[in-house]
């Protein structure tokens, strides 16, 4: 609450700011023959001097910790012609990790990320003298090509869901679409939102499975029997995910129970709107038939995954579903809300419930989908068109 007060002074004055430092005009310097910061031409693209949005890098949601680090990762391999100046929280003191090869960084010191973007990038893109700029979420001000990647725009449509706090924060992120050469999202889906609610052309450049994920060699979280099988719930604690609707399914499931558990992974932390736990949820923790698991690493998620008899992601809205994609990845088969984001996904590959299907429809689906391997066309055709490479692709094809 106190939050959304204070904001709209420096809001106000965003611009003015950025016009002034405009004025400076400082000229890039000339690349002296040879720099490998700035790539080697012969490699074809010429190449660009990108300030990258790392907020999130070290610390924060981390979905959005992993769609950044992937993002600037796979960048930097796909198109190493490239300068990359990350802006990561903390000031100029600020020490992030597992950099790429190459990379520097210069600091942000204003929170929260909206004004941060909005003041300081457009700035910091002069001082680096960046080509371009790589944002999320909130566009920078002023006069500097900016490309902005927009995980989602559902708080318009479904502001039940979002504390008052967190739509103050989200607020100014339509309106500062505006200053953006070039916006991006993951789908179609939320693309077709986006332009909606904003009236700019959208690009769906998709995501992929992180490197984290894949990479790490699978490990059972603390205290679960590896011989045990179980159905896997994978997203933050709050109302959009629509975790209730699963453990509505649980006492009426053939498969599930004490020793065929529902495994739920996920925090509260950044989860806006908390959920409303059904009756008996209680009793189904005590039995053992449902177990909370919280947060976990990527060691432990990928064991899960690649283990789980079936995956169930019931969420009321997504603007993309990383889930579905990486429980793809490791073959577990999935039952969804048949919702559009998740039939752009996984047609043809899922098991589709309604949002307001009765409690039992969603325990047969469980059942039905428990123990199947998904068809292997389908399943490399979704994971091809969702890789890491060809996002970056996508969205270097619109830098200005």
């Amino acid at each position: 609450m106190s939050r959304a007060r204070r904001t709209p002074g420096p809001w106000r004055t965003a611009r003015r700011r950025a016009a002034a430092a405009d004025r400076q005009d400082a000229p890039r310097p000339a690349a002296a023959a040879g720099d490998p910061a700035l790539g080697d031409p012969a490699l074809g693209d010429p190449p660009r001097r990108v300030l990258f949005d790392a907020y999130w890098w070290d610390r924060g949601p981390f979905s959005n910790r992993s769609v950044q680090r992937a993002l600037i990762h796979h960048w930097h391999e796909r198109f190493p012609q490239d300068e990359l100046v990350l802006a990561v929280r903390g000031g100029e003191g600020a020490v992030p990790s597992d950099l790429p090869p190459g990379a520097r960084t210069i600091g942000t010191r204003l929170y929260p990320h909206a004004l941060s973007n909005a003041v300081e990038l457009g700035r910091l893109a002069r001082t680096v003298h960046a080509d371009v700029v790589v944002a999320h979420n909130y566009t920078p001000v002023g006069r500097v090509p900016a490309v902005t990647f927009v995980h989602d725009v559902m708080f318009r449509d479904h502001p039940e869901w979002f504390s008052r706090t967190e739509r103050a924060y989200f607020a100014p992120m339509i309106p500062l679409l505006r200053a953006a050469d070039a916006v991006a999202t993951s789908s179609r889906t939320e693309a077709d939102r986006i332009e909606g609610r904003s009236g700019r052309p959208v690009t769906p450049v998709g995501l992929g499975v992180p490197r984290t994920l894949t990479d790490a060699v699978p490990r059972p979280p603390a205290g679960i029997d590896p011989g045990l099988p179980f159905a896997l719930c994978v997203g933050r604690l709050n109302v959009r995910k629509n975790l209730e609707a699963v453990l509505r399914a649980v006492p009426l499931s053939a498969r599930l129970g004490p020793e065929a558990p529902l495994l739920v992974v996920g925090g509260a932390e950044h989860s806006g709107v908390a959920p409303d736990l059904p009756p008996g949820t209680d009793a189904l923790l005590a039995s053992g038939a449902v177990r909370l698991l919280g947060a976990i690493d990527d060691a432990e998620l990928a064991w899960l995954y690649s283990r789980a008899a079936v995956t169930a992601f019931l969420s009321r809205d997504e603007g993309f579903g990383l889930p579905v994609l990486e429980a793809t990845h490791f073959g577990s088969p999935l039952v969804l809300a048949d919702t559009p984001v998740f039939r752009e996904l996984a047609d043809g590959l899922a098991r589709f419930v309604p949002l307001d299907a009765p409690s039992g429809d969603v325990a047969a689906a469980l059942d039905v989908a428990w123990g199947t391997t998904p068809d292997a066309v389908l399943r490399e055709r979704l994971l091809a068109r969702y890789e890491w490479d060809r996002v970056v692709e996508r969205l270097r094809g619109l830098v200005p």
